[in-house]
């Protein structure tokens, strides 16, 4: 049976950053009669009965399809991974981006979803994205590549009390009396407020006729960031000076907005990347639900003059201290993660010959050194939940790793079948930290980059 417009169970991934807390109350008050499963990293509470936390680790496929429901009407995809996910990290944020965009399109399959909405970023008409952007259209495709009936909201700086853009604009406006203005800070952007994205979120959810669809979202006309930051001044009530300059470099102006703001160099960097190009919404892709402002200013009604708060960043124990290393290896015409990783096996003893060994037994895989003991990792395949293009190994053993459920090595074709991500998850080394981060954490990387070499030629 159809479950009902006025009460869909409703799925948001990405539930505890600052546009997922302030979508739920908008959603509950569209659809009364509405389920919310709220998936974030953390156990959190709610006081409203119809809506249940799920902590789940969004890296893991296995963890995120036993976080949902059977029966999924409607989903919200709200998530990036531009902070820390583990005490090391070893991998670009985008390959993380890719690996949770795969695995929510993956677990959405065979639940009925009507629909899934995604926030991404404005994609400049030009040639060249910034990394950030690149990896904001990669996630829109990646989820369009699996045949979810996908809507697409794709904004430029949100302005809102808690948002990280926000933020950064406003300290940079408290902080300085005066600012040197770099080339990045005079193209044009289309900013738009919180309210206004809640607006179009809500009033696309399950509406056929947004099915299939990408809209931009625009607050106000486009103007530079300078503008803003001038303007923003003006609203608060402070006076600056803003002096153009033709020589800051975008490397240069990251390094001091960072120090000046005290922002996670994970955020400020994409942030200064976008903006090297102009990110104007298309007027011919405008959501017909919610109109832009005549103003700039008028977005900021919810401004304040004082120093915004500092936002809460992610924190390891020591005695928990995990690795995360994903890699992106080109893939063969024709082949798949299960190739890759049958090539990996036979492939690395040769490239570490006579000093590594790998031997497999049955479903288990041995690396030792020099003789077949003692064995330094001893990894067991996951028939169940391997195939073709995706295999799944748990880390069980061996001198170089702590015992842990969780610590795993996957190969993962991508969607568009021109990659396969190598990823080691939650590993737990044996080692010293300090001893691990220098010689088997740096021996993995380098031994990875030859892997793909290797790959690539037998691709041409």
């Amino acid at each position: 049976m159809t479950q009902p417009a006025s009460s869909p169970h409703i799925v948001i991934a990405g539930a505890s950053g600052y546009i997922g807390m302030a979508l739920i109350p908008r959603l509950l008050e569209r659809f009364p009669g509405g389920a919310v499963t709220a998936i974030a990293r953390r156990d959190l509470a709610s006081s409203d009965a119809r809506v249940v936390w799920r902590a789940c680790d969004l890296f893991s496929l296995k963890s995120l399809e036993e976080a949902l429901p059977e029966r999924v009407d409607l989903a919200f995809y709200l998530v990036h991974s531009m902070g820390p996910t583990a005490h090391l990290d070893q991998g670009d944020f985008a390959d993380y981006d890719l690996i949770l965009a795969d695995n929510f399109a993956r677990a959405l399959r065979g639940r009925g979803v009507r629909q899934v909405i995604y926030l991404g970023g404005l994609i400049p008409e030009c040639g060249r994205l910034s990394r950030h952007l690149q990896s904001r259209l990669e996630v829109e495709k990646t989820l369009a590549d699996f045949a979810l009936p996908l809507t697409v909201f794709r904004a430029g700086l949100i302005l809102g009390e808690a948002g990280s853009s926000s933020r950064i604009l406003l300290k940079l406006v408290q902080r300085l009396p005066f600012m040197l203005c770099p080339q990045w800070t005079q193209t044009l952007n289309t900013p738009v407020d919180l309210p206004r994205v809640l607006d179009a979120l809500t009033d696309a959810a399950l509406r056929e006729e947004a099915v299939g669809r990408v809209y931009d979202l625009a607050g106000c006309p486009p103007l530079t960031y300078v503008d803003m930051m001038r303007e923003t001044a003006a609203v608060l009530g402070k006076k600056r000076s803003f002096w153009p300059v033709p020589f800051f470099t975008p490397t240069l102006s990251r390094l001091w907005v960072s120090l000046i703001t005290r922002s996670p160099k994970s955020l400020v960097y994409p942030l200064i990347e976008s903006l090297e190009h102009p990110m104007v919404a298309r007027e011919d892709h405008g959501y017909p639900g919610v109109q832009r402002a005549a103003r700039y200013r008028d977005l900021l009604a919810g401004v304040t003059g004082q120093e915004p708060a500092e936002a809460p960043r992610p924190r390891f124990r020591a005695i928990s201290r995990t690795v995360r290393s994903v890699q992106r290896l080109p893939l063969p015409a024709g082949r798949d993660a299960q190739w890759v990783m049958e090539q990996y096996l036979a492939w690395l003893p040769r490239f570490l010959a006579p000093l590594i060994r790998v031997r497999c037994v049955g479903t288990t895989v041995h690396f030792s050194m020099l003789a077949e003991v003692p064995v330094l990792l001893k990894l067991e395949v996951s028939e169940s939940r391997s195939h073709r293009d995706r295999v799944l190994l748990y880390i069980v053993g061996g001198l170089l790793a702590r015992t842990s459920e969780a610590g795993r090595l996957e190969f993962r074709t991508t969607s568009d079948r021109r990659h396969v991500l190598a990823a080691i998850h939650d590993f737990r080394p044996a080692l010293p930290w300090y001893i691990y981060t220098i010689s088997q954490a740096r021996l993995h990387v380098a031994v990875m980059r030859a892997f793909s070499r290797h790959l690539a030629r037998q691709a041409e």
